[in-house]
């Protein structure tokens, strides 16, 4: 099978949910995409790789606000 890869980005952010807390890590969608356009898409899930190298599914309904970390 040939399989094509799709480029994509990864961004730093800041997720603040619902319950009161927030987690740093990185995210990854499309290279194409903004960051906005990635939070608003159709998916219910976004999947986040935390501080710690974990990956955290997290459900969009519970996601107060997403942040991207700026760098100096």
């Amino acid at each position: 099978m040939n399989r094509k890869a799709i480029p994509r980005q990864t961004v730093q952010v800041t997720i603040s949910i619902v319950d009161g807390k927030n987690m740093k890590g990185t995210i990854q969608f499309d290279l194409d995409m903004r960051l906005s356009d990635f939070v608003n898409g159709p998916e219910r899930f976004l999947v986040l790789r935390d501080v710690n190298d974990e990956l955290r599914i997290i459900n969009k309904d519970h996601v107060i606000i997403i942040s991207p970390i700026e760098h100096d």
